[in-house]
């Protein structure tokens, strides 16, 4: 059956030197039933970084300088969706992020602007990952989820020995690197979205989404393609 799906954001605080901003990102399907998560956007893409399984969550935002962002989030919410030890943003995620978890009646009420209303089609599974096909106004528009936590031959373990992230920002490094490799084609296609566990990759050409699928099995397969993405990543200082 499709779902819908209501898209909202929160005024958005900009660092210093207006070099990044952070909002919080919020998605409401039932009732009650949603995410809601803290994106920080920079000039080539952004960085997901705490979320909440329910819409609308306020959350404050305090930047010590343009690499030190204090999210401050409500206590009373259980466990968070992205571990709030571990994220942080910008090149080469040299941005560090500092949680406070506090009262909730302490976090100032947000403005919530819409974003669009967007209904699921289709999910169709792949040999990795899914292949959502959406709705949005009169648009149609696809998104490729992989979350590699996940799976029974997840490869984070090995990912967090190299010093890696092991979740959606080392994945969006991969695809960067399986792309320049043997698809660069398909690159101005595609806009990479990567949470704190796994990764969406959005586009309006069906079969790029595709053709990156494939690569991603390919590279689950063979551990040197796996490397060789990587390598290529970090020489275009895409790994994290």
């Amino acid at each position: 059956m499709p779902s819908h799906t209501l898209f909202e954001q929160s005024d958005p605080v900009t660092s210093p030197n207006g070099l990044y901003s952070v909002a919080v990102s919020s998605q409401s399907s039932l009732p009650n039933e949603g995410l809601s998560q803290a994106v920080v956007s920079e000039p080539n893409g952004g960085s997901g970084l705490i979320a909440f399984y329910a819409p609308r969550v306020a959350m404050e935002f305090v930047w010590n300088s343009d690499d030190e962002l204090v999210v401050r989030y409500p206590s009373e919410l259980p466990r968070p969706r992205i571990d709030a030890t571990n994220s942080s943003f910008g090149l080469g995620g040299r941005g560090r992020v500092i949680y406070e978890a506090v009262p909730q009646s302490v976090l100032p009420p947000l403005r919530w602007t819409a974003e669009g209303e967007l209904r699921t089609v289709t999910e169709e599974p792949l040999e990795r990952g899914v292949l959502l096909t959406f709705d949005t106004g009169d648009r149609r528009e696809y998104s490729y989820c992989y979350y590699d936590v996940t799976e029974s031959d997840s490869s984070s373990q090995a990912l967090q020995a190299q010093g890696f992230q092991a979740g959606g920002e080392s994945w969006a490094g991969i695809v960067h690197g399986l792309i320049a490799l043997h698809a660069p084609e398909i690159e101005p296609d595609i806009e990479l979205d990567p949470e704190g566990d796994g990764l969406a990759v959005r586009s309006a050409n069906r079969a790029a989404l595709m053709t990156l699928a494939r690569l991603v099995a390919r590279a689950k397969k063979d551990p040197a393609l796996l490397a060789a993405a990587i390598e290529r990543a970090g020489l275009d200082g895409q790994m994290e």
